[in-house]
């Protein structure tokens, strides 16, 4: 049997961590809170969700399967609009979302903690994973996204309890109920299924002796088969009505690629236009070829590219008693852009260290499973590996569908809770170097109060325009 990794991290939190976490969790908040006043809550394919809302559960659920979303966001609209609040619904939606992503924020600092031993690394990366800008926007906008956060972190946690003892049917349960309900908020959560059955499965086979392993494989197999069927069901529902995630949405046989595997994989000279954070629809950032996935993803990561959280026109009330529901554009002040130009070019450095730190670590977990032994954290290798099967589906989709860039299928909100997990992995990389430096007597102290004062002048950059 393979021992419980002996490389943990202490996960429980400090009085001095609670009162710091307590502070970024109240400043999303009320950031959110003052996005929710702006009509942030209004962002792509609001008229489509806000219609179906309104016309649900009367709406036939053929109409409901040809979208791309879930039933769950319609009937969790209907019954705010029906028995919370049927003048101001909509605020009370958003209000739902970002009570629901404030909670998941905690379980994903405790997934943190259990990653990164090195406490200004620990203060960073919260701090960044509070207040990065799609987080922030997409905790309140009426989608599908505003699920992703808490559910995958409820998720991970299940799966990380798991992973160290497969021997316990309290968290089989938990982890197949909010793997259930994943099916029906967001079909993305089917691209842990994999993930959860590879991670589980090693663990049963290494973490648990011969004679228990039969009983838990099929204990496991069972909560997996939950989610599982449910997901086939939709699947063959929206197949039956030629709906857009089965049909629509993806290229005819024979017809090219609009976005090559150049175009994903590699930055463009054209990328440094995004330097100057141009906006989605003045600048028309989506048109075909214009700038590389990477380049985009970075962009609609750090700013607020649709201005969702921007102040409305002066034409639009903002008073409570005659509140919008209709989208409209909105124009950034001069200091906004200013901060934003600077958040695109200042978070270069969180991008690469995503990207070296998803590398770092995959590579860890494939030398762990060679060599039989623990070279990272559970919770490391979990976030990894569901990040991994969450950020997939929609990866390997940018090459196969009809229209990637217009259709916004490069937006961070479709790989929310992955793209976050991947930004964390660069400060968890960081953890990992500085405690190799440790032992050969050169930890870089300073070099740390540095990074983590950066990290939090990036923080002020994204509330200065967001708010």
């Amino acid at each position: 049997m393979l021992p419980a990794s002996t490389i943990q991290r202490a996960t429980s939190f400090s009085a001095g961590d609670r009162l710091f976490l307590g502070l970024l969790s109240a400043g999303a908040v009320a950031l959110s809170l003052r996005g929710i006043y702006h009509y942030g809550y209004i962002g792509q394919d609001f008229l489509v969700h806000l219609r179906l809302i309104q016309a649900f559960p009367r709406v036939p659920w053929s109409i409901l399967y040809v979208q791309t979303t879930p039933p769950a966001l319609y009937g969790l609209g209907s019954l705010i609009r029906t028995h919370v609040a049927p003048t101001h619904f909509l605020e009370a939606i958003a209000l739902a979302f970002l009570a629901a992503n404030a909670a998941g924020l905690w379980v994903f600092y405790h997934l943190l903690w259990g990653s990164i031993a090195n406490w200004q690394l620990r203060y960073s990366a919260a701090a960044f994973a509070t207040f990065v800008p799609f987080r922030v926007i997409h905790s309140v906008v009426i989608a599908a996204d505003a699920f992703t956060l808490p559910l995958f972190a409820l998720i991970a946690l299940f799966t990380v309890r798991l992973f160290r003892n497969p021997a316990s049917l309290a968290s089989w349960a938990g982890l197949s109920l909010c793997l259930t309900a994943g099916m029906v908020c967001k079909y993305s959560f089917f691209g842990l299924l994999p993930a959860v059955l590879l991670v589980l499965a090693v663990a049963v086979a290494l973490r648990l002796p011969r004679g228990r392993r039969l009983r838990w494989g099929v204990v496991g197999f069972v909560a997996l088969a939950v989610p599982a069927e449910v997901f086939l069901l939709e699947m063959g529902e929206s197949s039956i009505v030629g709906g857009t995630l089965t049909d629509l949405v993806w290229l005819k046989k024979g017809e090219p690629a609009i976005m090559g595997w150049r175009d994903v994989l590699l930055l463009k000279r054209s990328d440094l236009g995004l330097l100057s954070a141009p906006e989605y629809f003045r600048d028309r950032i989506f048109a075909v070829g214009k700038y590389s996935y990477p380049g985009l993803l970075h962009i609609a990561s750090v700013t607020d590219v649709m201005n969702l959280f921007q102040p409305p026109p002066a034409t639009i009330p903002t008073d409570w008693g005659h509140r919008a529901q209709e989208p409209f554009l909105r124009t950034r002040s001069a200091r906004s852009q200013a901060l934003q130009v600077w958040s695109v070019r200042a978070c270069l450095v969180f991008s690469a260290l995503a990207v070296a730190g998803t590398l770092f670590f995959a590579a860890r977990c494939a030398l762990a499973v060679v060599r039989r032994a623990p070279l990272l954290t559970d919770c490391a290798a979990v976030l990894l590996a569901l990040a991994a099967g969450f950020y997939c589906p929609v990866f390997f989709a940018l090459t196969r569908v009809n229209d990637p860039y217009e259709g916004g299928y490069w937006l961070p909100r479709l790989v929310l809770p992955a793209l976050l997990v991947f930004f964390s992995l660069g400060f968890a990389a960081l953890d990992g170097l500085c405690q190799a430096l440790a032992r050969s007597r050169g930890a870089p102290r300073a070099l740390m109060n540095l990074f983590a004062a950066y990290t939090m002048a990036a923080c002020l950059l994204f509330v200065g325009f967001l708010w």
